[in-house]
């Protein structure tokens, strides 16, 4: 697998999701009001839950869905408690979703913020059954922030796994204790108005997923990860030091002084020019913030 990818520029973010990318626009549907087509797709997604059950292999997280019959004993995804049904609310277009997703291993690795670059294993389907994508062995990671919005709230919750690759052991490499999940996502945090394949406007879409691994990436090229462009519990698109309404992360002035925050941390004298680390950036003299966020202190 290639592991190894450049990080992407603010202008050359690149698309490599199939079914979780997001949409170009064309041919959309005429536009309906989002809270009134969610307040639809919300009851039709609980009756899903409610009317469904699952399959899990314990051993994989491959998972399987199918209606439970008329007299059938199977537990529905709502009420079993194996993998607990789990829900974000997530504020879009002034509508809160709910937005219901599912743990099947949390992961033991790193988690990526919604600007990082994952390696994704990954099913979708519609609530009528119909698979849209399948990507079971991914070969290339891809851009969380070229993704569809639910993918960016939901696949953070999730950590990494572990490579594993014994030398002369002639079974392939590969990755275990990942994070494996399902969401339930309303059309509003994916597609919308705007078909897709076998995607109709408007449906909610279901993906079950499988975090491998991931590679943390600086957006603005400032010489700070984006996920060091936040404090913890505040996510990266509210985090905007300057208050200039563009997040950190996306900011090549952290702190609106007129001065680029990668020349604010550069170490004084280094020829060529070297960078702190981010924990090694220090306050200016009497600061209390580094000093890229401290607007009346300049390198």
């Amino acid at each position: 697998m290639n592991r190894i990818l450049k990080a992407f520029g603010l202008l050359s973010l690149i698309a490599v999701f199939t079914a979780c990318k997001k949409d170009d626009g064309a041919n959309v549907a005429p536009p309906r009001d989002y809270a009134v087509q969610y307040a639809t797709e919300k009851a039709d997604i609980e009756n899903y839950l409610k009317s469904h059950y699952m399959t899990v292999d314990p051993a994989t997280f491959d998972v399987t869905f199918a209606e439970i019959q008329e007299g059938g004993s199977q537990v529905s995804i709502w009420d079993q408690t194996e993998y607990p049904l789990q829900s974000k609310i997530v504020n879009s277009n002034d509508v809160d979703y709910t937005v219901y997703y599912i743990t099947l291993n949390e992961g033991v690795g790193d988690s990526p913020t919604r600007a990082d670059n994952v390696l994704t294993a990954y099913r979708g389907e519609l609530l009528d059954g119909t698979q849209f994508d399948y990507t079971p062995y991914p070969q290339n990671q891809s851009s969380l922030m070229s993704s569809i919005e639910g993918w960016q709230e939901i696949i953070p919750l999730f950590k990494t796994g572990e490579y594993i690759d014994i030398p002369n052991d002639p079974n392939p490499a590969s990755f275990q204790n990942f994070g494996a999940g399902i969401m339930f996502l309303p059309s509003g945090l994916g597609y919308y108005n705007s078909p897709r394949g076998l995607i109709s406007a408007y449906d909610s879409l279901i993906f079950t997923f499988k975090l491998y691994d991931l590679e943390y990436t600086d957006l603005d090229n400032d010489g700070i990860l984006n996920k060091d462009e936040t404090e913890p519990g505040i996510d990266l698109n509210d985090y905007d030091t300057d208050g200039d309404e563009t997040p950190n992360y996306l900011d090549i002035d952290d702190d609106g002084d007129g001065y680029l925050t990668i020349d604010e941390i550069k170490i004084p004298g280094s020829d060529p020019a070297e960078y702190y680390e981010f924990d090694a950036i220090p306050t200016c003299t009497g600061g209390t913030v580094k000093r890229h966020l401290d607007p009346t202190c300049h390198n």
